[in-house]
């Protein structure tokens, strides 16, 4: 038999060939999962990274993404009141009390030290405060309030005829923002606001220029992709939306026709499928030759987020949680 190689003694081998014998990669394949990214040892840095002020930005969201879910205990009792640091911020323990703005600060002095919160947030130590109405105003005092978010900037909210609330930008998508609020409904919670929307009061912008050039506490290492994988394709399958929907697969829908320069109306992504997002639906799809039903399924939906779409024979309708869940984390990192 003819082979376009030779393995020298090949006939004596004991067994079947095995490619990690000649430390060739092996794909393992029992659990069917994509090519996982993998370092070796050579090619990770021997180093600290300085940080950026977007590497500070992404610790910070990042931390408060993992907080998501928190509820309080009795009479506003929380985690965060008790973070080292706080008390020595505030001249004061803020046990019980509400804790929103406490969050926030909690944040910033558990991703970057209390020194450093202090001086980003823009508050003297020892008589910094847990009161949103005065953090706003150590940003006004400090020229760092504005009305255009971005990511890492400090919302806050108006609340009872005032600033009473407060949260952090994570992420900003066309005209909306998704924010990490604490004591929202008791807990930490994510919510989603048109950029405009009358209960902002503006945003504070933190000092990221305290913490560039400090050494991160651990080594970045860049993950280095395993190419000598078997490729793997994909099917997405897009959920069936009209008017009257609600939810976060509504929110992405109107991310994208905001990316597309169609308004949704005065209210944004707001999570509510009526009449304006009916009204940009079908503007987009007679602008891209496509049935103006208002209705977003497979083939609108793939219009819109620019890919293939499997679309099954079967006219069951697809559910929205497996596809839409994916795409918001992937819109969240």
């Amino acid at each position: 038999m003819q082979h376009d190689f030779d393995f020298r003694g090949a006939a004596e081998m004991p067994r079947p060939y095995d490619p990690a014998d000649y430390g060739l990669p092996v794909w393992r394949d029992e659990d069917h999962q994509p090519p996982q990214e993998t370092v070796t040892e050579e090619k990770a840095p021997q180093a600290a990274e300085s940080l950026t002020a977007e590497a500070a930005k992404n610790k910070l969201c990042l931390w408060a993404e993992e907080q998501l879910g928190y509820h309080e205990g009795d009479d506003n009792s929380n985690k965060y009141a008790d973070t080292p640091g706080l008390a020595e911020m505030y001249g004061w323990k803020p046990q019980n009390q509400p804790w929103c703005d406490v969050f926030v600060d909690a944040g910033f002095i558990t991703c970057f030290g209390v020194d450093a919160a202090c001086a980003m947030t823009h508050q003297p130590m020892g008589a910094g405060s847990a009161l949103c109405k005065q953090s706003a105003q150590y940003y006004k005092d400090a020229g760092a309030w504005i009305n255009r978010p971005e990511v890492g900037d400090q919302v806050f909210f108006y609340a009872s005829g005032d600033i009473n609330h407060t949260g952090i930008v994570v992420r900003v998508v066309g005209g909306s923002i998704v924010t990490v609020e604490g004591n929202s409904s008791d807990s930490v919670a994510e919510r989603c606001y048109s950029v405009g929307d009358s209960s902002i009061a503006g945003y504070g912008r933190p000092n990221w220029a305290v913490v560039e050039g400090k050494d991160l506490p651990t080594p970045a290492v860049e993950p280095v992709a395993d190419d000598t994988a078997e490729p793997r394709h994909y099917e997405l399958r897009f959920p069936y939306l009209s008017n009257g929907d609600t939810g976060d697969a509504v929110w992405v829908l109107q991310t994208l026709l905001q990316a597309h320069n169609i308004s949704c109306g005065p209210c944004g992504a707001d999570k509510d499928f009526g009449a304006d997002t009916e009204k940009a639906v079908r503007e987009y799809q007679r602008k891209h030759g496509l049935r103006a039903d208002g209705v977003v399924g497979p083939d609108t939906g793939a219009a819109l987020f620019g890919g293939d779409v499997y679309v099954p024979e079967e006219k069951t309708e697809p559910k929205a949680d497996s596809f839409w869940n994916n795409l918001l984390t992937k819109i969240k990192r």
